[in-house]
């Protein structure tokens, strides 16, 4: 009976990480949809600017390479992220929710149409990634969240730019988690395929003639479906 239960047990934590496989350690926000993509005219090249708050320990370089490899994805769409770091600081507080509370509060610079926090590592991520290792062996539950993008506006968001544990290289990385939120900050949303995000961002490009766009920012449609067509606040 004992082997029996533990087989179930092994069976259950087999299926669950292969569920967290395939939805962690997608880059995107759902499955790419190549021949329905090349079918949509994205119109021309167009750049965005996005401002960089990193934390102590995440070098410039480090921030150049994030955005080699999101730009490698924004090209399908004839789009480019041109990074600027704006500012190397502290931590507001040790949750997401902290940071994206501080960046909410935080006014978007004139010259940027996205504000980005990368997120470090500290003694005290550390501990929470042994203690979440533990919680994820034992019972298959991944509480850990790499990044997010406030919903309001999807214009200001965070990732977790910087970790080595094994478990979560296994399941992402800094450029797969940035290309998945960087998806958000175009107003995409969570989806099976792709083809309402590249409609999303097709009608995000559009955008840019509104006679109602303040033409010093890239606008977005939020996950509401509001056009926001000026830099918020």
């Amino acid at each position: 009976m004992l082997g029996y239960n533990l087989l179930l047990q092994f069976k259950k934590n087999f299926l669950t990480y292969f569920i967290l496989l395939l939805l962690t350690n997608c880059t995107t926000i759902g499955f790419h949809q190549d021949k329905v993509r090349e079918a949509i005219s994205f119109g021309e090249p167009i750049s965005f600017r996005v401002c960089v708050i990193k934390e102590k320990g995440i070098l410039d370089q480090d921030v150049w390479a994030l955005f080699e490899v999101w730009n490698e994805e924004l090209s399908l769409y004839k789009l480019k992220a041109e990074p600027t770091i704006l500012l190397e600081m502290e931590r507001p507080g040790f949750y997401g929710s902290d940071i994206l509370e501080y960046l909410n509060n935080t006014r978007m610079p004139d010259q940027c149409d996205r504000l980005l926090y990368l997120k470090g590592r500290t003694w005290g991520d550390i501990v929470f990634e042994i203690f979440t290792l533990g919680i994820f062996a034992g019972i298959g539950l991944k509480l850990e969240v790499q990044g997010a993008v406030e919903a309001r506006t999807n214009t200001k968001g965070y990732i977790k730019a910087k970790y080595i544990s094994t478990i979560q290289l296994i399941f992402t990385s800094p450029k797969s988690t940035l290309i998945h939120e960087g998806y958000h900050l175009l107003g995409c949303g969570h989806q099976l395929f792709m083809k309402e995000c590249y409609d999303r961002i097709r009608d995000v490009k559009l955008l840019i003639t509104d006679p109602e766009r303040d033409p010093n920012f890239f606008p977005v449609i939020n996950t509401s479906g509001k056009k926001i067509l000026k830099r918020p606040f």
